[in-house]
């Protein structure tokens, strides 16, 4: 069973994967079709975008320890979860433009710290 208080941190950590996902595919141009994006926090955010993935995987396995499956599940269930609730119902539109800068310049800060966590206290 994966610690309950690591359930929001997973959440967020799919709500992230959604928004570096709109990026990559150029879907954010369509609730801020006004905002530039330099290269460096583009390439910071295509960075985080690529270590989430190992880093979702590291964290699920190393959640449960040797003896619990379920809660690899239950990390890889709750931050698909997030990431279909955040891409069904676009949520990025609610974000302002200097949010979503900032939001893609800390990803990868947020993407380490958060699946250390998990990977630590999950």
């Amino acid at each position: 069973m994966l610690n309950p208080a690591m359930f929001p941190v997973m959440a967020m950590l799919g709500a992230i994967a959604a928004n570096l996902t709109e990026l990559v595919r150029g879907e954010n141009s369509r609730w801020q079709p006004a905002m530039e994006i330099g290269v460096r926090t583009f390439s910071l955010a295509i960075a985080a975008y690529t270590v989430l993935w190992f880093a979702l995987l590291t964290a699920a396995v190393y959640a449960g320890g040797d003896a619990d499956v379920m809660a690899g599940v239950e990390v890889l269930g709750i931050f698909l979860l997030a990431m279909g609730i955040y891409s069904l119902f676009h949520l990025s539109r609610f974000i302002n433009s200097k949010v979503q800068l900032w939001i893609y310049r800390l990803a990868l800060l947020l993407v380490i710290g958060g699946s250390f966590l998990v990977s630590k206290f999950g």
